[in-house]
């Protein structure tokens, strides 16, 4: 039963690992949503993934839930110490 315990903790410990945000995939996350809005990127990395072929706007407006995601994201990234 001991050892049938561990193998579960264990099994559940990587699933946890594999499903746990990055800094990079917090960033994109980030990244996506105001590129889908048509933000004009000036950070290198942003703007060579997405480009400003599409952009409009410096100052996107977002939906209740948007903000919501943006926020919870921004929450994650301070608690995964990310730059």
């Amino acid at each position: 039963m001991k050892k049938i315990f561990m193998v579960l903790c264990t099994s559940l410990f990587a699933s946890y690992a594999l499903a746990a945000p990055t800094c990079e995939k917090l960033q994109d996350d980030y990244n996506l949503i105001y590129a889908a809005k048509g933000f004009c990127f000036k950070d290198p990395d942003a703007l060579a993934k997405y480009g400003n072929n599409n952009c409009h706007t410096n100052k996107p407006r977002f939906s209740e839930r948007e903000q919501q995601r943006l926020d919870q994201i921004k929450e994650d990234q301070k608690t995964l110490n990310c730059k």
